[in-house]
């Protein structure tokens, strides 16, 4: 499937209780994916959605996977799954999630649903996930041509949104030339595990084993997703550091 977790952006945050603004400050989201290298207190299990983001990225897949070969009856997995959607829909509308909040999560695994239904083809519930993973190469492949690097776009973008003019915010960290190089390192690391993906998932696609493509594409998401943040992490971690330094003295000597 697609890269695990597929938000970039965790959503989830409890509504216990209103919180008291005037005793203590609002706390930032926790950010997961790529968006998770910007933050200053890099967490593994952040940057693949906590323990709920986990969950929500495995149980799907594990679910069609076990529903399928147990009853090698399409139709009644595709429709568990949809249930497992709805519920989890559900409760994050009970959380007081936007819509668009509750829909995030499900909506890739409703489009992997709708082509194994569509297709009455089991395998092409990981169709959509290879095709991601494709354009995610070329996507970061053409940004590595340009010498801007898709990984250190990310990252900028989310710890810095361009509010004085694209020019000038490309411009600010794009001149680091450390800070380049490593996302431009980072950025073949992430170029790397969709490769691996795909080399895997493809020939058992078109093999036809459901089983074991239906395995390998469980132990490619999360646990390979979070090893690639982990080092990621270890590549821009310093750089980012510094250039965060150096913006801040620039900021105090105005």
């Amino acid at each position: 499937m697609a890269p695990e977790p597929q938000h970039y952006e965790s959503t989830a945050t409890p509504h216990d209780a209103a919180p008291d603004t005037s005793a203590t400050p609002a706390q930032p989201a926790r950010r997961s994916g790529i968006a998770s290298l910007a933050a200053d207190d890099f967490s593994v299990i952040e940057s693949i959605g906590g323990v709920r983001g986990v969950i929500e990225s495995v149980l799907p897949g594990l679910v069609f996977l076990v529903m399928f070969l147990i009853t090698r009856d399409l139709t009644l997995t595709v429709r568990v799954c949809g249930a497992l959607c709805a519920v989890e829909v559900l409760a994050r509308l009970v959380q007081r999630q936007t819509v668009t909040g509750a829909l995030s999560g499900v909506v890739m695994m409703l489009i992997c649903l709708y082509a194994a239904y569509k297709s009455n083809d089991a395998r092409n519930y990981y169709l959509p996930g290879c095709i991601i993973n494709a354009v995610w190469v070329v996507a970061l492949l053409a940004s590595q041509a340009c010498k801007a690097p898709g990984i250190g776009l990310v990252v900028e973008f989310v710890r810095r949104p361009p509010a004085d003019g694209l020019r000038e915010w490309y411009r600010a960290w794009h001149d680091d030339a450390a800070l380049v190089r490593a996302y431009a390192i980072a950025t073949w690391v992430w170029i790397a595990m969709f490769v691996v993906r795909d080399a895997f998932q493809v020939p058992l696609y078109l093999g036809g084993n459901v089983g074991v493509l239906g395995a390998v594409t469980l132990v490619l998401g999360v646990p390979l997703f979070a090893v690639v943040c982990w080092v990621s992490y270890l590549i821009i971690g310093t750089p980012l550091h510094e250039h965060r330094e150096r913006e801040k003295a620039a900021a105090d000597g105005r």
